[in-house]
């Protein structure tokens, strides 16, 4: 963990750059697709984050896909951010389900039960 904050810290001009621009553009693309500022200001640091891991796990492993270095770069920022946008959008989902489950567990129980009639309603014996 040290050694990604590290080299996190001290990671280059040409990939800081790169990291600011595609982070940037995928917030905004959220922005737009998800029409809240708020969510996109929150993935942004989600997409940096998943961004510099993803370039620090291709040199640790020493995967290469291409002999030219910048290529390389912004493959693996590339890759980190369409990750973490699919975690992200997977956290969202698995909090909107726990959200809903809390919240039909809170809500008012109805008093009337249906019977056979349609037009007749009697209380509920509890």
């Amino acid at each position: 963990m040290l050694d990604f904050l590290n080299r996190a810290v001290t990671v280059d001009t040409y990939t800081l750059v790169v990291v600011a621009m595609l982070s940037g553009w995928a917030g905004v693309l959220t922005l737009h697709v998800l029409s809240r500022t708020v969510l996109a200001l929150v993935f942004v640091p989600g997409f940096t984050l998943g961004a510099l891991v993803t370039n620090y796990v291709f040199e640790l492993t020493g995967f290469y896909p291409t002999p030219d270095r910048e290529t390389n770069v912004v493959i693996a920022c590339t890759a980190g951010i369409v990750m973490a946008l699919l975690a992200l959008l997977l956290f969202m989902r698995i909090a909107a389900i726990m959200a809903f489950f809390r919240l039909e567990r809170h809500q008012f129980k109805r008093d009337m039960a249906d019977r056979d009639l349609p037009y007749r309603r009697e209380l509920r014996r509890i």
